[in-house]
C-alpha cells in the first residue's frame, strides 16, 4: 500500500470543521491555525475530533461516505430499482464492478477503498493524541483510546466483508514509515478484527448519559465481534476453495472448511444477547408487530438498537435517497419500486405464502386483487412500503404520508420500470414531517438470526428455531416448525431478508452465502417489476386502474468475480497489493 492511500488518510485532520451540528457531539466554534497541538489540549478539541471520527468510520457504505454518487446499496441489492438510467447505480446494473478509475473515483465499485483507510487514521490519531488534553482525566481519556479501538474495528469490519484480506494499519502513518504493506491473510485480518475489539470491550463503558447516545459500548464492541465471526463462518470463507483461483488464495479465503467457526459465532452472538439483557437492550415485543417492528426500525436511541449512524442533517441527500418520494430526491423519485422477485420473499399475515401473477398480459387481474393481497401481507411490508394508491401505514392519518402526496403512480405496462410493486418507508414510522432518521447499525434481531443460522449448520434444528421465531413470531407470524437442514437454512434466509430489508444487508448476504441463483434473480439476472393497466388520467387514484400483471423490465450483471470488490487498479500498479480474483 504506497503512498497514494497516506496522501488520501493524511486529510483526516483537516475535516475536524465539517462535524455536523447535529451529531451526537456538538462541533465547538474553531478559528484560526489549527494543529494537532491546538486540537488536542482541550476536551472541545478531543471532542470535535471524536465525532468527526465517528461520522467517518460508521459512514460506512452510507451517502454521507461517499462511495455510489446517487443511491443506495438497496438499489443494487435486489430490493429496489435503480433509478434513473444515467446514474451510478445503472452503471453497475449494467456492467458490474471493474478495478478501474470511474467517475472521479477511484474504482466503479460501491465502495470506495481509500476512504477506509481514511476513516481508520482519523481514529488514529485521536488515540495516538488525546493524553494532550489538560482538562481530561485518565480514566476519561482510556475511553476515548477504547472507543477509537472499537471504530477502527468496525472499520476492518466492512473491509473484510467487501475485500477478505487487507492492509493492516496499526499506527497514524506518516510519509517517512515504510508504506509498502500488503494485503494481510483472511484470517491475520480476522483476528486483527477480533482484537481490537475485545480491546475496546475492556475499556468501554456498558452506558452513556443520554447526551451521549450513540457512542461506543461494550455492547457494540461485542456485536462487531460476533458478526465478524458470523460472516467467517459463512461459506464464502470458510472454504477448501476460493470462489475463484487466485494466486494468493490465503486473502479471499481460510483454504478450509472448519465447523468451529459456527461455533465461535455462536459464542459470540449469545454474548452479545447475554450483555443486551443485562444492560436494557432487547428485541421489542409487545405483541403489536406493526407498531414494534416500525417503532424498533425508525424511533431514535430504541431498546433494540446497539448502535446507529446519527447524521442528522436536515435535507441532506442521504435522506432523500432513502426516502425521495416524501424528501424530495429527483432523481429516485420514480425509479425505486419494489421489484416483484423481493416481494416474493414476505409472508401473508397468516404466515402462508402469497401468490402474485405470472408475466405478460395473458396473467392480469384484477387491480382490487393487488389491493386485497396488499393488504393480507405481514406488518413488516406494511411498515417498510406503501402499495400503490395506498396511504403508508407507518404514519396512518399523517396526509404526508398519503399517496396522493408521496406516490408517483405504478409503472404503466407492458413495460414499464422502476416503481415496482410498493414505494419503500423504512425507517420513518411515525416520523411525520420529520425527514432525517438515524441508520441502524447493530440490531437486536441480527444475533437471533446469526445464532438461528448457526446452530442449523452445527445440526441443531431445535436452537435453530427457537433462534428464528423469536424475530419471525414477533412480526405476528406463527411459530416455525420445519426441521430440514437445507429448507431451514432458506427459511432463515428469507427471515433475513425480509427483517433487515434496506438496512445495507442483502448486499453482502447473498454473497457470503454463495446463493446458488445469485445470479438469477437474487442480484443478477432477471428482475421484474408488476405492471399496471391504467386507462384513466389519475395515476394516484386506484379508480384509474383495472389491473396488473408481472413483466421482466431489466436484467442485472453477475459475475462470479463479485463476491468480493475490486482494489482500484491504481493501487494494483504499484505491485504491493494483490487484485481479487476476476478482475
Amino acid at each position: 500500500m504506497k503512498r497514494s492511500i497516506i496522501t488520501m488518510m493524511a486529510a483526516g485532520l483537516l475535516f475536524l470543521a465539517t462535524a455536523c451540528q447535529k451529531e451526537f457531539l456538538q462541533k465547538p466554534d474553531t478559528t484560526g491555525t489549527t494543529t494537532v497541538e491546538t486540537v488536542f489540549s482541550t476536551r472541545v478539541g478531543v471532542e470535535s475530533a471524536l465525532a468527526n471520527a465517528y461520522r467517518s468510520s460508521l459512514g460506512q457504505g452510507l451517502w454521507p461516505d461517499g462511495s455510489i454518487n446517487n443511491g443506495t446499496l438497496p438499489g443494487i441489492s435486489g430490493e429496489a430499482s435503480y433509478g434513473e438510467s444515467w446514474m451510478s447505480l445503472s452503471i453497475f446494473i449494467n456492467s458490474g464492478f471493474t478495478p478501474a478509475g470511474w467517475d472521479s473515483r477511484p474504482a466503479q465499485s460501491p465502495d470506495n477503498f481509500f476512504t477506509n483507510f481514511s476513516a481508520i487514521r482519523k481514529c488514529f490519531i485521536v488515540l495516538e493524541n488525546v493524553d494532550e488534553a489538560v482538562d481530561m482525566d485518565n480514566a476519561a481519556k482510556a475511553i476515548v483510546k477504547a472507543e477509537m479501538k472499537g471504530l477502527i474495528a468496525y472499520r476492518y469490519l466492512g473491509l473484510f466483508i467487501r475485500y477478505g484480506g487487507v492492509p493492516l494499519v496499526t499506527k497514524a502513518l506518516e510519509s517517512t514509515d515504510d508504506l509498502n504493506i500488503p494485503r494481510a491473510s483472511l484470517q491475520s485480518t480476522l483476528d486483527h478484527i477480533l482484537s481490537l475489539a475485545n480491546e475496546a470491550y475492556t475499556g468501554l463503558p456498558d452506558s452513556w448519559e443520554s447526551k451521549y447516545a450513540g457512542r461506543l459500548t461494550r455492547g457494540a464492541a461485542l456485536a462487531i465481534k460476533a458478526r465478524a465471526l458470523t460472516f467467517a463462518a459463512r461459506p464464502l470463507f470458510n472454504s477448501a476453495e476460493p470462489y475463484l483461483a487466485s494466486p494468493a488464495d490465503s486473502v479471499i479465503s481460510f483454504k478450509s472448511y472448519n465447523a468451529q467457526r459456527w461455533v465461535d459465532a455462536i459464542q459470540a452472538n449469545e454474548a452479545v444477547l447475554t450483555w443486551a439483557g443485562q444492560f436494557g437492550y432487547a428485541m421489542i415485543d409487545t405483541d403489536n408487530p406493526l407498531d414494534d417492528y416500525g417503532t424498533a426500525t425508525s424511533l431514535p436511541n430504541n431498546a433494540e438498537v446497539l448502535l446507529a449512524f446519527k447524521y442528522n442533517v436536515p435535507g441532506d441527500k442521504f435522506f432523500r435517497f432513502y426516502n425521495p418520494a416524501v424528501n424530495g430526491e429527483r432523481y429516485l423519485i420514480d425509479n425505486y419500486g419494489l421489484p416483484t422477485n423481493f416481494l416474493e420473499n414476505y409472508y401473508k399475515a397468516d404466515g402462508t405464502d402469497q401468490q402474485w401473477p405470472g408475466a405478460g398480459e395473458s396473467n392480469a387481474r384484477p387491480f382490487s386483487d393487488y389491493l386485497a393481497r396488499m393488504n393480507q401481507l405481514e406488518p413488516r411490508f406494511l411498515a417498510d412500503n406503501m402499495p400503490h394508491t395506498m396511504d403508508a401505514r407507518n404514519n396512518a392519518g399523517d396526509n404526508t404520508w398519503t399517496y396522493r402526496v408521496a406516490g408517483k403512480g405504478g409503472n404503466k405496462g407492458p413495460s414499464g420500470r422502476g416503481r415496482g410493486a410498493a414505494v419503500a418507508t423504512k425507517f420513518y414510522y411515525k416520523a411525520g414531517t420529520r425527514n432525517w432518521f438515524e441508520f441502524p447499525l447493530f440490531r437486536i434481531p441480527e444475533f437471533y438470526l446469526s445464532l438461528a443460522e448457526a446452530y442449523n449448520e452445527t445440526d441443531n434444528p431445535g436452537a435453530a428455531l427457537q433462534n428464528l421465531n423469536k424475530v419471525h413470531e414477533r412480526a405476528g407470524l406463527p411459530a416455525l416448525a420445519g426441521t430440514d437442514k437445507q429448507a431451514l437454512r432458506k427459511t432463515i434466509q428469507r427471515e433475513w431478508a425480509i427483517e433487515f430489508f434496506y438496512e445495507n444487508r442483502r448486499f453482502f448476504d447473498v454473497r457470503h452465502w454463495k446463493l446458488e441463483n445469485i445470479g438469477n434473480g437474487v442480484l443478477g439476472g432477471p428482475v421484474r417489476e408488476l405492471q399496471f393497466t391504467i386507462p384513466g388520467s389519475d395515476n394516484l387514484s386506484a379508480s384509474s386502474y383495472t389491473n396488473y400483471y408481472d413483466q421482466v423490465v431489466y436484467t442485472a450483471y453477475w459475475d462470479p468475480k463479485m463476491f468480493l470488490l475490486p482494489i482500484p487498479q491504481a493501487e494494483i500498479d504499484k505491485g504491493i497489493l494483490v487484485q481479487n480474483p476476476g478482475y
